[in-house]
């Protein structure tokens, strides 16, 4: 039996132990350093007084990150990350690490919780669903990278794209707040965001980005984290296409380009427009919710 603690209870050191250990044989490497786990508790809203750590003795085996965030009338809970050391697996500690990280959403008066895990991982799938969680889309990241022919239905001049400010985002009515929490505006603050006026000044769609440099300065990749137009707008596809040309350049330049966690169904005409450029998927996930209220 193991005992479940606070993160705010642990140090840094034992977070980033329970951390690695966790993920360890993972689908993909997830080792992390005492400072990229606090930038990432940071930049994703990710709380050491939500989240939960399992211990065997003073030896952290597994544990559950939380975050909280309000959006509308609804107040989300997200699991940034569950993992148990490999000694410890199948032996219900995983079980104990959820329950227990769900009882501290539901004392916080949490509407929904969210989730994704990796399509294919059905262990994982599987104890999420035996909680009470249900898979609600299919999310995927999709990359095209270098220089490609600009493309997309043409849309009319009088549609005005301007820039704006992430949080500015969060206010339009038609924002998508029921995402992907790493696609949220406050996952994107320090990032870039544009919005698409129609020819009487209202806001027909909006896209959240970040742009990334290398080492030397230059600009090396693009991230879209959501795009999305206003289900009443007119033109669409044309709005989307010019929101996307906008964000990655017309496609001008030989850089890498990721759309992150896109939803397949509930985000469908940016998906397809996506793929129409050229993207493709490179990772898949399932989005998983459960509702406490």
């Amino acid at each position: 039996m193991v005992e479940i603690r606070r993160l705010a209870e642990c140090t840094i050191e034992q977070a980033v132990v329970a951390w690695n250990k966790g993920f360890e044989g993972y689908h993909f490497d997830m080792t992390t350093t005492p400072d990229a786990f606090k930038k990432r508790m940071d930049q994703e809203g990710l709380s050491k007084e939500l989240s939960v750590v399992a211990f065997d003795g003073e030896e952290p085996v597994g544990l559950v990150l939380n975050g909280i965030r309000q959006s509308g009338d609804s107040k989300i809970g997200w699991n940034g990350g569950t993992g148990v050391a490999a000694a410890w697996r199948k032996k219900g500690v995983g079980i104990q690490l959820m329950e227990e990280a769900l009882r501290i959403l539901e004392s916080q008066q949490v509407d929904v919780a969210t989730l994704e895990a990796i399509k294919g991982n059905d262990q994982a799938i599987g104890l999420y669903e035996k909680l009470g969680y249900d898979i609600v889309d299919e999310l995927h990241f999709m990359n095209l990278n270098g220089t490609v022919d600009q493309k997309g239905p043409a849309v009319s001049e009088a549609v005005k794209v301007s820039q704006a400010s992430p949080e500015e985002i969060g206010k339009l009515p038609f924002y998508r707040g029921d995402f992907p929490w790493q696609t949220l505006w406050q996952s994107v603050r320090d990032g870039q965001a544009l919005i698409a006026f129609n020819e009487k000044g209202k806001a027909a769609g909006y896209a959240l980005f970040r742009k990334l440099n290398d080492e030397h300065g230059k600009p090396s990749r693009t991230l879209l984290y959501q795009l999305e137009t206003a289900p009443d707008a007119a033109e669409r596809e044309g709005i989307t296409a010019l929101l996307l040309n906008e964000v990655f350049g017309n496609f001008e330049d030989g850089i890498g380009r990721t759309a992150v966690n896109v939803p397949v169904e509930s985000n469908a005409l940016t998906y397809d427009t996506l793929k129409k450029f050229g993207f493709e998927k490179n990772i898949a996930q399932v989005f998983m919710k459960k509702k406490l209220k």
